[in-house]
């Protein structure tokens, strides 16, 4: 196996009340370029679920995946994804060990 040299990583270490206006800032930087796509890890089922509802009500193209979706719907998410329908992927980091 060998890593993925057009993957871009990045780690930001911050506060509970810095996270939402970083990520947004980084958001705005990584979308501005149409192909891009970004998986953002989260801890839990639940900010899961309270990101993505919060990114779609803003109007980012994002899904969430989690382990208590069925897998019909995490193979959906998935797909979506891949194919670009929705860009932003936010998973918790037991789903992360799937991807």
């Amino acid at each position: 196996l060998s890593a993925n040299h057009n993957i871009l990583q990045i780690v930001d270490v911050c506060n509970d009340l810095e996270k939402e206006d970083k990520l947004i800032r980084l958001l705005e930087e990584i979308m501005s370029e149409k192909e891009n796509k970004t998986i953002i890890f989260v801890e839990t089922k639940r900010r899961c679920d309270e990101l993505t509802r919060r990114m779609r009500r803003d109007g980012w193209p994002a899904m969430g995946i989690h382990g208590d979706k069925s897998q019909q719907e995490r193979d959906w998410v998935l797909n979506e994804f891949r194919f670009g329908k929705a860009p932003i992927l936010i998973a918790t980091d037991v789903a992360s060990r799937g991807l």
